[in-house]
């Protein structure tokens, strides 16, 4: 019977270790998360900001030291760059919407066709 109690105590203590150890990894889980969501916050702040220095700058409002000039001319070149890129998207998709359009025309006339042959009657 004292074996047993022995055994049943050290049970307890291993749980109520365990219990520890998870509460602990909670708790680390939770900071890490929140210092995520911390960084994220940040980097958007840090992101509005730019924007908003970049548009003044633009704007003329707001003039820079020259050894910024590199990091304002790389905005300006990725602005370029997303801009050409969207009228690429925007002439396929208007050259779709033509071809579409061209086939529409094409077909209003005609009757509808099966792509496969119907099959033979034996």
């Amino acid at each position: 019977m004292k074996q047993i109690q022995q055994a049943f105590q050290a049970a307890q203590a291993q749980l109520a270790q365990l219990r520890e150890q998870v509460r602990h990894t909670e708790e680390l889980a939770r900071l890490n998360s929140q210092g995520n969501y911390l960084q994220m916050e940040k980097e958007k702040a840090f992101r509005a900001l730019g924007e908003a220095v970049f548009r003044m700058v633009q704007k003329g409002k707001l003039e820079l030291p020259a050894a910024l000039a590199p990091s304002v001319k790389a905005v300006e070149a990725a602005e370029q760059k997303a801009a050409a890129h969207a009228s690429q998207i925007t002439d396929i998709l208007q050259e779709g919407e033509a071809l579409a359009a061209r086939l529409k025309g094409k077909n209003d006339g005609k009757a509808q066709t099966a792509l496969a042959s119907k099959p033979k009657k034996k």
